[in-house]
């Protein structure tokens, strides 16, 4: 199935991409039946599972143990669903950039800066191991930081 802008997924309409994974793309999307931006992680139809996924959670579970999750720290789960093909997450669209480009973009953050963003991060990770979610792969591209400057952890 081919993606571009203005293609409809279900109740979502496709915007713009927002960026690609080994296994998946995530496009600004809206939904029209809640007439609200999102953004929609479509994963690659017969995308390779890696060896210790294969034996663990499907997508489809951890999509349920993650949208159980309500924390500031972290982008929330809206839905999940089979569209065309694809695997689908739904997530609160977050307007800012990823850890990753913003370190590109400014360098080392002053301590105190980095000292607090991280703790958002440590926090949310409290709370998803206290009900027994591990992130499995946590990196400066899976931490947002929103407009206000609130580190959001994603992508569990």
């Amino acid at each position: 199935m081919s993606l571009s802008a203005g293609r409809r997924l279900g109740r979502y309409r496709l915007i713009a991409p927002l960026g690609r994974g080994a296994q998946a793309s995530v496009w600004r999307a809206h939904d029209e039946r809640l007439d609200r931006a999102v953004a929609l992680k479509l994963l690659d139809p017969g995308a390779a599972v890696p060896a210790a996924a294969a034996t663990g959670p499907t997508w489809l579970q951890e999509a349920r143990a993650v949208g159980r999750l309500a924390h500031p720290h972290i982008v929330p789960v809206f839905d999940a669903e089979q569209i065309d093909g694809h695997d689908c997450l739904v997530f609160e669209l977050v307007e800012g950039q990823t850890l990753a480009a913003l370190l590109r973009q400014r360098g080392r953050l002053p301590a105190r800066e980095a000292v607090e963003l991280m703790l958002g991060v440590v926090d949310a990770l409290r709370a998803a191991h206290a009900q027994g979610i591990v992130h499995r792969d946590l990196k400066p591209s899976n931490i947002l930081v929103d407009a206000a400057g609130r580190a959001r952890v994603m992508d569990f």
